[in-house]
């Protein structure tokens, strides 16, 4: 008996692909195709939810305003629960944060909660000297993504720079 089912199975399964022509062959695997990638694109959708989810996330960028008596040549950026990061300037980079561009530094990783979040700007004051320009303060994370702005602005009064943080 079970000898009869497979071959009958097996006869109409070589019967339904003789009778298939190539171009139903051809689209039932472009279907395939893109079933699986579709699925595929789902899968890196919820791993990266999984992984990574919006409840951790924020974003740290920065912006120059003016730079008349601050010229960063390099930063870098600690904290508690922040992954260190560390980069150095171009003279394209520089001039185009001098002319308003806004540097997106780093993607964070971060608990809700609150962080210290250290930044140092090595760079140059008016008179060519090298100095470092310290930003040290604390940063509340819900669970939204979060968005952190450090501001290099000018302090003509004290004819010095000054770093402050935004977040929104």
């Amino acid at each position: 008996m079970k000898f009869l089912v497979a071959g009958m199975l097996w006869f109409f399964g070589i019967f339904q692909a003789v009778a298939a022509t190539p171009e139903d062959i051809q689209l039932e695997i472009d279907s395939a195709k893109r079933s699986v990638i579709e699925l595929s694109s789902e899968l890196s959708a919820i791993e990266k939810q999984l992984i990574s989810p919006i409840s951790t996330k924020a974003s740290l960028y920065l912006a120059l305003s003016n730079g008349k008596f601050f010229t960063p040549m390099s930063i870098t950026v600690s904290g508690n629960g922040i992954t260190p990061i560390n980069y150095l300037y171009t003279e394209k980079e520089i001039q185009a944060l001098q002319f308003g561009a806004v540097q997106p530094l780093a993607d964070l990783e971060v608990a809700p909660g609150n962080h210290l979040l250290k930044v140092v700007v090595r760079g140059r004051d008016e008179n060519k000297r090298v100095r470092d320009l310290v930003y040290e303060g604390v940063f509340r994370k819900n669970g939204n993504h979060l968005k952190l702005l450090l501001s290099i602005t000018d302090n003509t009064a004290q004819r010095s720079a000054v770093a402050t943080l935004k977040a929104w």
